[in-house]
């Protein structure tokens, strides 16, 4: 039954409103995005997330910064993190998050070790050169995750230097996990879209996100990965950010 609705997730994103008007328009020409969309060969095969078996979602596992309701005015900013805590193998992650609207604010990231008082990271962001997915390298920072370690990390918009409590701020957790713990073997000398669908199938969150992305990056006309990469998120219960996410690749560049 999972299988089955996994598979379905393709399909099933076309019945949100940003997804359905783009295809109209596609199919209209209407708009030049130079973005490939997966045809009736496809519905793509999906990745399969199969999330790790560890007890109930952490509570607060992850929280969007923004409003989900009709005021257009507040910024919504969004963190690539699963709905439970997200596994990493690596000691220097990249950490995805998403704006689709470009302010003039400073953002900031926080990174702090569970039960820990003082922030391993705590820095302001470059200002992102555009809408869309932002990066944040853990090796820009000297930062190392601790294996067995939980951590949470979070990203704000400063509305009010002032006023912290009025800030946005989206929060995700992510754990280290030695490789050697693993349910399954993880070869590492395979291809990266070969070792994407062993990361999302083995539980590994945050490296399946980066091994799409970066694969994204470089066929950046690749409409299946796009989808790959939005049925990987509607899994990790980012179904409105997918939508938002695949809006903004999609259009045009000013």
């Amino acid at each position: 039954m999972r299988c089955l609705m996994i598979i379905g997730i393709a399909a099933g994103f076309a019945l949100s409103s940003p997804w359905v008007s783009l295809a109209e328009e596609k199919q209209r020409g209407a708009t030049q995005t130079g973005v490939s969309e997966p045809g009736t060969e496809s519905i793509v095969k999906p990745l399969l997330y199969v999330p790790p078996r560890k007890g109930a979602p952490a509570p607060g596992s992850r929280r969007g910064g923004g409003t989900r309701g009709m005021n257009k005015s507040v910024p919504v900013i969004s963190v690539l993190a699963p709905d439970h805590v997200g596994l990493t193998l690596q000691a220097q992650p990249v950490l995805y998050w998403f704006t689709p609207t470009q302010q003039d604010m400073p953002y900031e990231f926080v990174l702090i070790a569970d039960q820990a008082e003082t922030p391993v990271v705590e820095k302001r962001l470059p200002q992102p050169a555009r809408p869309g997915i932002q990066q944040i390298r853990l090796s820009d920072y000297g930062v190392k995750l601790s294996p067995g370690e939980r951590y949470q990390w979070s990203i704000a918009l400063i509305l009010d230097a002032d006023e912290p409590s009025g800030n946005i701020v989206a929060r995700g957790i992510i754990e280290r996990l030695d490789r050697e713990k693993l349910a399954q073997p993880l070869p590492s000398d395979i291809a990266s879209a070969d070792m994407l669908r062993r990361y999302a199938e083995v539980g590994v969150w945050y490296d399946a996100i980066a091994t799409i992305s970066d694969l994204i990056q470089s066929n950046p006309a690749d409409g299946k990965l796009l989808w790959q990469r939005a049925s990987l998120l509607e899994q990790g219960g980012l179904g409105e950010v997918a939508a938002r996410m695949l809006a903004v690749q999609t259009s045009p560049a000013p």
